[in-house]
């Protein structure tokens, strides 16, 4: 569908949307209207990016974390291309867990995988079957890093997180991933567990990275799963946008059903407002999530999210 196209059926489903009969408070104006919208389009262009780039060649620099041209979606791609999905998970968890900065691009990723001056990778075979030896690594090398920080930076969703507590991290994920070192056997221990349902799949797997892996929060768990859904790793599909648990998102809620971000609608109820919302658009749980977070920032005006 083209874009003009998009708009004017978002634009007319959100004007057609009625809460307790009446149109939805956050949306009095044309400019909320007209912002809300052009978040939307913007969100389902950042989906729509990684089934474009899965469509191209991808050269062999962008697998190099030693090379600028590094990037670690496309080399998760490329991996599973040729069947190494578990340096797929890996890549697609440290994405998740770095983040890409806006000045420094993917330079603490790089720093940590391509094992910063050393000559090796920390691969996930390397990893996993050696986590001993990343502490030791990690513990030797940190000082150095630490002496870069001015360019080893984490990106925006993570920007409170600390180089300090990687090691925990990395830790916790391998835990979670299991004994057997497969994230395939990971899905298929939580396919026995609620069936292979896409939604009740990833449900169960929210839960057990939100309350297993040390530092993933709420919107970390999201974005990993939702990424693996897009990438074709795992087919799965979020049931929710587990606004509950969220700030920026509940506050888009709020302010778009209550005309406040403050309002007092019950956390609990969050959640159900957003499935009837992407009910009404015909967009997925993370189209809603990351439009209403980015929306709430400047209702009023449309504020392209970069970070």
């Amino acid at each position: 569908m083209k874009e003009k196209e998009l708009a004017a059926r978002f634009e007319q489903a959100l004007i057609d949307f009625r809460f307790k009969g009446k149109l939805l408070p956050g949306l009095a104006t044309p400019n909320n209207v007209a912002a809300l919208v052009a978040q939307l389009i913007e969100s389902e262009h950042r989906i729509r990016y990684v089934s474009r780039i899965a469509e191209r060649p991808i050269s062999p620099k962008r697998l190099d974390p030693k090379d600028e041209l590094f990037d670690p979606l496309r080399a998760a791609i490329e991996h599973m291309r040729a069947g190494r999905v578990d340096e797929a998970f890996w890549l697609v968890f440290l994405f998740v867990h770095f983040g890409k900065n806006l000045k420094s691009g993917y330079s603490l990723l790089r720093a940590i995988y391509g094992a910063f001056e050393d000559k090796f990778i920390w691969t996930w075979e390397k990893y996993s079957t050696e986590p001993a030896d990343f502490s030791l690594w990690f513990h030797d090398r940190l000082p150095q890093m630490d002496r870069a920080r001015n360019r080893l930076k984490f990106g925006n969703h993570r920007k409170y997180e600390s180089i300090y507590k990687i090691e925990q991290v990395f830790e916790s994920y391998l835990s979670w991933v299991g004994p057997e070192r497969s994230h395939l056997e990971r899905l298929g221990k939580a396919i026995k567990e609620v069936g292979d349902d896409p939604k009740r799949l990833f449900d169960n797997l929210y839960n057990s990275m939100y309350s297993d892996v040390f530092r993933f929060g709420r919107t970390a768990a999201f974005d990993y799963l939702t990424m693996l859904g897009k990438l074709g790793l795992a087919r799965i599909e979020a049931p929710s946008a587990y606004i509950e648990k969220a700030t920026g998102p509940a506050r888009g809620v709020r302010l778009l059903f209550g005309g406040d971000p403050t309002c007092n609608i019950p956390a609990k109820n969050l959640d159900g407002l957003a499935i009837e919302l992407g009910a009404a658009l015909g967009v997925g749980m993370q189209i809603i999530e990351d439009s209403l977070c980015n929306w709430q920032k400047s209702p009023g005006e449309f504020t392209p999210f970069r970070g």
